[in-house]
């Protein structure tokens, strides 16, 4: 099925419309202006964040209580209706994300600050070549991705759980199982999502900000995944040589 359905896609690009590029005619301005709203939240959301990264490496606050006041913005833009305070608590969110952030950061930054850089950029690039692709493709063409997406978070949470109730000692394959699962799932999410942001446009609910927030915890999510793998493919490149030098 995968390879008839790539076979297909092949088909498609052959007979491809280049000068429908950049334009989309599919999305009526009523979801365009609406895309817009939820994309300029989300940037606004990601500054926040970076702006809370150097805040918590900065003056050490990252604790328990900024990953309690975390889950208190997220559980509040579900009470609060006024825009302007959603906004609020929305950026105040993103913010403690980067505070939540700052000790994996300032670990990394030790011993290779590119590393950061290279994975801010290849979530970016990963999380705009996957929301593309969900714009351009049929309405509701990825929304049966949900079931597998549910089974598959439930899958991780259960590795999460059976990881703490030993101790934090996961073999290291069900830790690899679950950094490369987890990026693929939250890859698959920002497609999932995307096409979910633009069905409830479509339906006339567009809570621009509660939408943002689905996208911005996809985007963390990757970002911090990426940032794990090329770390620890670093590390093992260092002592690759180290045992070289050694011999």
């Amino acid at each position: 099925l995968m390879g008839a359905q790539g076979a297909g896609g092949m088909g498609g690009m052959r007979n491809m419309d280049w000068n429908s590029i950049g334009k989309m005619d599919q999305l009526t301005p009523q979801v365009q202006r609406h895309l817009t709203k939820v994309y300029a939240a989300l940037s606004g959301a990601l500054l926040a964040a970076v702006l809370g990264a150097y805040y918590g490496w900065k003056f050490a606050v990252t604790g328990v209580w900024t990953q309690i006041a975390l889950f208190g913005c997220i559980l509040g833009l579900s009470m609060i209706r006024d825009v302007y305070n959603r906004l609020i608590v929305f950026h105040a969110a993103g913010f403690l994300m980067g505070c939540n952030l700052s000790p994996l950061l300032a670990m990394v930054a030790l011993h290779n600050p590119q590393l950061i850089v290279t994975a801010l950029m290849g979530t970016a690039m990963i999380f705009i070549c996957f929301s593309l692709s969900a714009m351009y493709a049929k309405r509701r063409h990825f929304l049966y991705l949900g079931g597998m997406l549910s089974s598959a978070i439930s899958i991780l949470c259960t590795f999460r759980f059976l990881n703490f109730i030993m101790g934090g000692t996961m073999s290291a394959g069900l830790y690899e199982i679950e950094l490369y699962g987890g990026l693929f799932m939250f890859m698959a999410y920002v497609i999932f999502d995307t096409q979910m942001i633009i069905e409830d446009a479509y339906a006339n609910r567009k809570d621009f900000v509660a939408h943002a927030m689905e996208l911005l915890i996809d985007f963390v999510a990757i970002f911090v995944r990426l940032l794990v793998i090329l770390t620890r493919n670093a590390e093992k490149k260092r002592e690759d040589e180290r045992r070289k030098e050694s011999r």
